[in-house]
């Protein structure tokens, strides 16, 4: 019996230490949320959504241009099916799970330097609503000026560094099935179809829109880092393709996906709900 009282004598010793390391590697969590810009993006979200409204939807004809009233309900649910309290209840366990303490501190590591601040700030900045306008004036003045083929190498190093081109295309199939599950909540009943079907239907037309999203995501990526050195370039490719960093961007798209299709479903449950509401008005 001796053993196992001792076991349990051990186990209690360690349990203040336990409780400290778990509460360490909580505390870094919601550092590294804040700190990685996740916190300001996902609070952009929801203008995101609404500002997609305006934008084409994909191409189908299971899926019409939904009329002005319509759009105006979608952008009024939009806000509570994104609310950013509620995609944060989706990354932080992600983060958490994905990562280690040790990751989280090398990232943070990071994070802190001044290059990893600045970063962070220029990303943060492009990436709401307010930055698309400019971003367009930007591709504009890129074709008229062309970068120099040195800048065009080390931006496309960095690209494939962050994976960003292939992140962003992800993220915007996201909204676009999140837009397309809203959509499908409008049609009558037996129009209506399965998220699986949605899904497959996105998964058709994948290579048109990542073709047109690459380009996009190029142009961002000279608009985001404009203002950084080579060397500055040089120094975020080198902590994007080390191990914590690699690490830290596949857990936090990941994390980011899977709350932005649960937004989705809640925001097509709560436009189905609307519409039902709306039968026996007049005609949307």
């Amino acid at each position: 019996m001796r053993p196992k009282i001792w076991l349990g004598a051990i186990l209690l010793a360690l349990m203040p230490f336990l409780a400290a390391a778990q509460d360490q590697h909580e505390l870094l969590v919601q550092e590294l949320y804040v700190k990685s810009g996740l916190a300001k993006q996902i609070q952009d979200i929801p203008r995101s959504i609404q500002a997609g409204l305006d934008q084409p939807l994909l191409e189908a004809e299971q899926f019409p241009k939904p009329s002005p009233r319509v759009i105006a309900l979608m952008k009024a649910l939009a806000p509570e099916a994104f609310a950013p309290e509620k995609l944060k209840a989706v990354v932080l366990p992600e983060l958490k799970t994905g990562l280690t303490t040790s990751d989280l501190q090398a990232a943070l590591k990071w994070l802190d330097s001044p290059l990893g601040i600045k970063c962070t700030r220029l990303e943060e900045e492009a990436s709401t609503p307010e930055a698309y306008p400019e971003i367009d004036k930007y591709a504009a003045q890129l074709k008229k000026s062309p970068p120099t083929p040195e800048r065009l190498k080390i931006i496309q190093k960095l690209d494939a560094a962050l994976k960003a081109s292939q992140t962003s295309v992800e993220m915007a199939l996201n909204l676009q099935v999140a837009l397309l599950l809203a959509v499908n909540a409008t049609l009558p009943k037996e129009q209506q179809q399965s998220p699986a079907e949605i899904l497959d239907e996105i998964k058709q037309h994948r290579p048109e829109i990542e073709s047109a999203l690459q380009l996009e995501s190029l142009v961002s990526l000279f608009y985001t880092y404009r203002s950084l050195t080579e060397a500055e370039i040089n120094q975020y490719i080198k902590f994007a393709t080390s191990s914590a960093g690699s690490k830290y961007q596949e857990v936090a798209d990941a994390a980011v996906k899977k709350a932005l299709i649960a937004g989705g479903i809640r925001w097509g449950e709560a436009i189905g709900e609307a519409m039902k509401q709306l039968e026996g008005q007049t005609e949307v």
